[in-house]
């Protein structure tokens, strides 16, 4: 039988803790490495990265990952593979090869692989007669993101990933290619998959089952008992979790386990946790590469941190394929308040009544405006039960959290300034943090539509040492 490909997923998002991979790296314990670094949350932070600076755009701890981690997987004969080019692969495998450049490194081979940025081909999509309409709310699209378009990323699949690394690309830089995909570009790779052509009802199955061995993979150390309720109260240290690796053999069964070295716990409940996350349907979970059906799956213990999992259906992908716009979308300011026994709530609620009456006294208005206690609603919102009277009147102490959203940058501060005088002329005990400044942040609203597979050309170029 022809060994399994051993693939770690050592990073779960944009700084996550690169303990995990130094981990694996030591123990020369995988083949790859799978770096997921995005989100439409993080495309939105590189963003605000690139208006103070061009050259960003990209996921700046993969440069403490090229100087730390990777020079110490090539020598072991690893290969690694990350999205974390975000906005600006181009930008970012030059920042790398310039670290490694900068170490003395030789014959090295790394991918970038572009494309996926759409934002100067909207007018012309446009003009193809593609619609762009909201995949949520069924809107169509309005002519003004056209100017205001922050970004525009289409989720794409694994073939440019598996092309970088027949190339022999020693790492692989990505934009938004889809979370799960840059596993199954790797498992294509060295399983000969095929991922695209006349594919067979078994080809789909591989593919079914890279892509849900990557969305495992992806989650980082959440799949090896981080953020975990099913394994509550977590008997483990998670400090520093042990990663999750896959052994996934050419038929498509993969093993996940984690170093024992190392702390967390790899299980049945921990994967099939992680396993129903962000895929809406799971008769039905829609990827760049392949339909995936989990309807089947099984996980099966076979021991301490060890789980077999086969039985991954697939159909044929999409006809389409997944963007996201980016667009400012006003400011955020938010700012919380904190009050002290005796009588925290009633100074809270009175704290917030002369707040809005200050407001309203200035005619200042806001298109959202959002009060709530924290350790009672501040997350939960309405949904959280309030308690009884007694017990309010007995609480140590009780924040408040205020935000308001606007469009003008400057009523953010004037809101401020407006409510200062509270904080000696208001109810007593009255702490504000973070002091009384200004805290308005840029917001950016996201435009979720489909676009047809031949508007997206994806390029791969090699860099070498």
């Amino acid at each position: 039988m022809i060994p399994p490909v051993r693939i770690a997923g050592v990073q779960g998002f944009y700084g996550d803790s690169p303990r995990g991979a130094m981990a694996v790296v030591k123990e020369g314990a995988a083949d790859y490495l799978v770096h997921d670094a995005l989100s439409e949350l993080t495309l939105s932070i590189l963003y605000k990265d690139q208006v103070r600076d061009p050259g960003l755009g990209y996921a700046r701890d993969i440069e403490f990952l090229a100087a730390k981690v990777y020079p110490g997987a090539f020598q072991k004969g690893m290969r690694i593979v990350t999205n974390a080019g975000g906005l600006n692969p181009a930008g970012c495998a030059r920042a790398v090869q310039g670290i490694f450049a900068k170490m003395g490194l030789k014959g090295l081979k790394i991918g970038v692989v572009t494309g996926d940025g759409l934002r100067n081909e909207l007018a012309d999509l446009l003009e193809e007669g593609i619609s762009l309409t909201n995949m949520d709310t069924g809107e169509e699209f309005p002519r003004e993101l056209l100017e205001t378009a922050s970004h525009a990323n289409v989720y794409v699949g694994a073939e440019s990933v598996k092309a970088a690394l027949d190339q022999g690309a020693h790492l692989v830089i990505t934009g938004r290619v889809a979370d799960p995909s840059l596993t199954l570009g790797i498992l294509a790779h060295a399983h000969a998959w095929k991922l695209a052509g006349d594919l067979s009802p078994a080809d789909w199955n591989l593919l079914a089952s890279g892509i849900a061995v990557g969305h495992l993979l992806e989650c980082g150390g959440q799949a090896s008992g981080g953020n975990s309720y099913a394994e509550w109260p977590m008997d483990y240290e998670v400090w520093n979790l042990g990663y999750p690796i896959a052994h996934v053999f050419e038929d498509g069964t993969a093993e996940f386990t984690k170093l024992e070295s190392q702390g967390g716990k790899i299980s049945r409940n921990t994967l099939r946790e992680q396993l129903v996350y962000e895929i809406h349907n799971p008769a039905e979970y829609l990827t760049p590469d392949v339909t995936v059906d989990l309807t089947e799956i099984r996980l099966d213990d076979l021991g301490p941190n060890r789980v077999r999992m086969c039985g991954v259906k697939g159909r044929p992908r999409p006809e389409k394929l997944k963007m996201t716009l980016g667009f400012p979308d006003g400011y955020l300011s938010e700012q919380f308040f904190f009050f002290s026994w005796p009588h925290a709530y009633e100074k809270a609620v009175k704290f917030i009544d002369a707040v809005k009456k200050t407001w309203a006294g200035m005619k200042l208005e806001f298109p959202e405006t959002e009060f709530s206690f924290v350790g009672i609603n501040g997350i939960q919102g309405a949904a959280a039960p309030m308690p009884a009277q007694e017990v309010l009147a007995e609480m140590n102490e009780i924040g408040v959290r205020a935000a308001w959203k606007h469009a003008d940058p400057k009523a953010g501060k004037l809101a401020f300034q407006s409510v200062i005088a509270l904080a000696l002329n208001g109810p007593p005990g009255l702490i504000s943090l973070p002091g009384w400044g200004k805290q308005e942040r840029m917001l950016l609203g996201l435009w979720p539509c489909l676009v047809p597979r031949e508007a997206v050309r994806m390029e791969v170029e090699m860099l070498e040492l």
